[in-house]
């Protein structure tokens, strides 16, 4: 007999792509059963030409509580599955779905959902989520690739842009104007003259310093004032150069080849095992190791890889690092080398 499923996806751009790699997954294994995913109303019209998946968007917690009152009028789910999701508001859909299971990523809310998964230390960015799915089903196979086919469809037949993203939420993880700079730079090795498109929101933290530097000839701003804007532009691309940030898991799920600069965050836990023509660009020194230096503005990580990517001499000294920063054990000459995470079937 089919099965009715609610998942519940509640994050920002990354975390919803990353967590619906889970809801395609189980999509596909299990066809016949009815998929229905509550998640913000901008990623569900992201995700509305899907296959098999329901989607439903709502815009404010007013408006998420409306569509709960509509979905108690449907038929009980089988399960409750909230892939991702925090504070209050999860709360309300645990008690206002009616669903036989409910099951929750930890167990901060018992009283609402008496299953949760059991999370290891160290894991995948997407498997968190998995493990809340095989609560109810165990046989779900795990994720190996960010996929959402209705958004690769949109892409041209032909791309030739290079798209670059060097802006992320903490500073850690932005390319200065420097930086990008050096990055422009080395794509006009690897590409020569093909139009680049750096893809910035005016309003994110950085944008200004990259707008007042502006950029060489050949390159343009791209502005997403709207996630439409933004899957405008990508539909034209033919690679994106990229930090660690939600705009490469938007090009990942389009199948758009992608060369991610890790600074403080670890390749092998962003990067899904199975995900084709991306690859992550690292530091050596820092292994596989995640940096809590929450206090740096100046990544020299990044910039150290860049300029290696770029065949350019290493820094000279690390000069703006803050005291804790993992890079001040190393010699410095350590900071030429990168270790690179990819899959192999990378073509960028």
């Amino acid at each position: 007999m089919p099965r009715r499923v609610l998942f519940v996806i509640r994050g920002k751009l990354g975390d919803t792509l990353v967590a619906y790699a889970t809801v395609r997954r189980y999509a596909d294994a299990f066809p016949a059963d009815e998929v229905t995913l509550l998640t913000r109303a901008g990623y569900a019209e992201l995700l509305s030409r899907e296959a098999g998946v329901r989607v439903i968007g709502f815009a404010s917690r007013i408006g998420m509580l409306v569509q709960l009152v509509k979905l108690r009028f449907e038929p009980r789910f089988d399960a409750l599955l909230v892939l991702w999701g925090f504070g209050t508001p999860i709360e309300w859909i645990g008690r206002l779905v009616r669903s036989r299971r409910k099951v929750y990523l930890d167990a901060r809310y018992p009283r609402v959902f008496p299953e949760h998964a059991d999370l290891a230390p160290h894991r995948l960015q997407s498997e968190p989520m998995w493990r809340v799915a095989t609560i109810f089903e165990p046989t779900l196979p795990q994720p190996s690739r960010l996929a959402v086919p209705s958004l690769a469809a949109r892409r041209g037949s032909s791309p030739t842009v290079i798209g670059v993203a060097p802006l992320a939420d903490e500073p850690r993880r932005i390319l200065s104007p420097q930086m990008l700079a050096e990055l422009l730079g080395a794509i006009e090795q690897r590409h020569p003259g093909a139009p680049v498109r750096v893809f910035v929101n005016p309003s994110d933290r950085g944008a200004g310093e990259l707008l007042a530097a502006g950029l060489p000839p050949g390159a343009e701003f791209c502005f997403f004032p709207q996630l439409a804007d933004l899957l405008r532009g990508f539909a034209e691309l033919a690679c994106l150069y990229c930090t660690d940030t939600g705009l490469y898991h938007l090009a990942a799920s389009m199948g758009i080849p992608a060369t991610v600069f890790f600074g403080p965050t670890q390749p092998w836990r962003i990067i899904m095992p199975g995900q084709p023509a991306t690859r992550g660009i690292r530091l050596a020194v820092l292994g596989g190791e995640h940096c809590e230096e929450k206090s740096c503005d100046n990544p020299l990580c990044i910039e150290a890889a860049l300029r290696s990517f770029g065949g350019r001499p290493p820094l000279a000294a690390l000069t703006g690092a803050p005291g804790g920063c993992p890079l001040r054990d190393f010699p410095i000459e350590k900071l030429a080398e990168v270790s690179v995470h990819e899959d192999t079937r990378h073509q960028a």
